[in-house]
């Protein structure tokens, strides 16, 4: 437990406001986990669709048709699209 040592109560009461406070100590650094998670998620998600928008787009400089189907998008993404003129 955070390399701490369990210390010893006097008192039930002693004791139970330890491990309450303890308690509020790890809920709190759960929710900022978690938070920073969700923040790391969304602008993960942010990163992904530029990434993909800009495969999109240097794939249809050298001229090629506008790809519009996902399936050429799994293609993209798996490294099997061809540049194609046409």
């Amino acid at each position: 437990m955070d390399g701490e040592d369990i210390p010893d109560f006097s008192s039930l009461k002693e004791e139970t406001a330890y491990w309450k406070e303890l308690s509020l100590k790890y809920k709190q650094s759960f929710q900022e986990a978690r938070d920073e998670l969700v923040e790391f998620q969304e602008g993960s998600r942010e990163l992904e669709a530029e990434l993909e928008a800009q495969l999109v787009q240097a794939a249809c400089s050298g001229g090629c048709r506008a790809l519009s189907s996902p399936r050429t998008l799994r293609d993209i993404n798996a490294g099997s699209f061809l540049f194609s003129p046409w």
